[in-house]
């Protein structure tokens, strides 16, 4: 028996939702770039630096692109303020899917989730990538990072 999938406008309109609320993790904010966007495919996003290390007391700007296949392929998501993280492109701020572990499995558990029922948290979403992202960025808080404020050169 096949599970029915959730179309990509009801998925991202949920995810705007929650983002517009705040509902999610407190460490991560995301929403539309241009409310007008009606096909929701270009997000902004923030990470609040994790504590004890050089991203501590920092909040950094992403570029997030939803595709015509999310969510059955991850969104492409470019950092806006410059950060000095392995897997993250030093020219343009774009992420390395393969350095985060959610991007990396991103659509073989959206293969899993279309074979079976939906669990009672989305575990593919912009909130959870953001959430990995920052996570990765504390397993390499100690790396020395750019002044305060930076951003990419394609940004400024």
């Amino acid at each position: 028996m096949a599970v029915a999938q959730v179309p990509r406008n009801f998925k991202l309109l949920a995810e705007l939702e929650k983002g517009e609320k705040g509902m999610g993790a407190g460490a991560c904010s995301y929403g539309l770039e241009d409310p007008e966007d009606i096909f929701m495919t270009h997000w902004r996003g923030t990470i609040w630096g994790p504590p004890h290390g050089n991203h501590e007391n920092r909040i950094y700007e992403l570029k997030m692109e939803c595709g015509p296949n999310y969510p059955k392929e991850p969104p492409t998501i470019h950092f806006v303020s410059q950060i000095n993280l392995p897997g993250v492109n030093p020219q343009d701020g774009k992420v390395d899917k393969n350095s985060v572990a959610i991007l990396r499995d991103w659509t073989r558990i959206a293969t899993e989730l279309a074979k079976n029922p939906r669990p009672k948290e989305d575990p593919l979403s912009l909130e959870t990538a953001l959430i990995a992202i920052r996570k990765y960025m504390e397993e390499h808080k100690k790396l020395p990072q750019p002044p305060e404020g930076s951003k990419f050169a394609i940004y400024k």
